[in-house]
C-alpha cells in the first residue's frame, strides 16, 4: 500500500482538476492505495472536495494540523491546539503594525480575525460582508488555537516576516510561508509532521509515502518523504525531489511501478 499526500493549490488544483488526473486518482485508489490532500487551508477545505466531487481518502487541513475523514461527512478525526500564551496578541501587532495586515485564529471550525491597526474594529473593505475585524484586545480571550494565517504585500515581506514570527515566539508557533500568505501552526506541526501522523495511524511505512507539492510549506513532507513536484514548483522544493512531473496525474504511474 502506497499513500500519495499532494498539496492543493498549485499542485493538484492547477485551474481545476482534468478527468484526467481524477481518473489516475481513482485508479490508484482502486488498488488499495490511499490518496488526499494536505493543505494550510482550514477545515472548510472539504467544503472544497465535496463541492468538487473528489474522491478522496483523508484531508490533513491547516498544515497537518488537523486530519479530516471527507468519506464521513467531513468529521474531524484529530486536530491539534495550542494554548494562547500572548502569542496571538503578540503576532497580530507585529504584523498589523510592521506589514499593516490581519491575523485571524482558527479552532476546529472557529475563526476570529484581528487587525491591530483598527483596534476598534471595522468591515473588511474588500468583502465587508464576511466578517468584521474584532478589536485588538479581543486575542487575548480566544484561549485555543490551531492555527493563525495571515499575509503580505510580498514575497520577501512574507519570508522576512516568517523570520520575525518563529524568532519571537517559535516555542509556541511554526510560521509557514506559502507565497504571500503565512500559515501559522502550533509548533511542532507541519505538513511532513502530519502526512507521519496519517501514516502511522494508517499502519504504512514511511518508505511507501510519496508526497506531492509546489511551494515552501510543502517543503516539510516532500523533503521528509518521496518527494515529487510538479513543474511549477519553486527551486527549493524541486532540489529536494525525486522528480519532476507535469501533474500528480502523471505520479501515479510512477508510484505504482515502483
Amino acid at each position: 500500500m502506497f499513500i500519495l499526500a499532494s498539496d492543493y493549490d498549485g499542485t493538484l488544483n492547477r485551474g481545476g482538476i482534468s478527468p484526467e488526473v481524477r481518473a489516475r486518482i481513482a485508479e490508484f485508489r482502486a488498488a488499495g492505495n490511499l490518496f488526499g490532500i494536505v493543505t494550510g487551508r482550514d477545515y472548510w477545505m472539504y467544503e472544497t472536495v465535496a463541492h468538487e466531487k473528489l474522491e478522496i481518502d483523508f484531508i490533513l487541513a491547516m498544515n497537518g494540523a488537523m486530519l479530516i475523514d471527507p468519506m464521513d461527512g467531513g468529521r474531524i478525526v484529530s486536530f491539534e491546539e495550542q494554548a494562547n500564551d500572548g502569542c496571538i496578541r503578540g503576532i497580530v501587532e507585529h504584523v498589523g503594525r510592521g506589514y499593516g495586515n490581519w491575523v485571524s485564529t482558527v479552532w476546529r471550525r472557529e475563526r476570529h480575525t484581528f487587525h491591530a491597526a483598527h483596534p476598534e474594529g471595522r468591515r473588511r473593505e474588500d468583502d465587508p460582508d464576511r466578517w468584521e475585524w474584532e478589536p485588538v484586545g479581543g486575542a487575548d480571550e480566544i484561549p485555543l488555537f490551531t492555527q493563525m494565517n495571515t499575509h503580505c504585500k510580498t514575497e520577501e515581506d512574507a519570508r522576512r516576516c516568517v523570520e520575525e514570527i518563529n524568532a519571537a515566539w517559535g516555542t509556541s508557533v511554526n510560521a509557514l510561508q506559502n507565497g504571500v500568505c503565512i500559515d501559522i501552526p502550533p509548533a511542532g506541526i507541519d505538513k511532513g509532521e502530519g502526512v507521519a501522523r496519517y501514516a502511522d495511524r494508517m499502519g504504512v511505512p514511511h518508505g511507501c509515502v510519496y508526497c506531492a507539492g509546489d511551494h515552501m510549506n510543502d517543503y516539510a513532507m516532500v523533503s521528509r518523504f518521496h518527494g515529487l513536484a510538479v513543474g511549477n514548483a519553486v527551486p527549493q522544493l524541486k532540489a529536494v525531489s525525486e522528480g519532476v512531473f507535469a501533474d500528480v496525474g502523471e505520479m501515479i504511474p510512477y508510484i505504482m511501478g515502483k
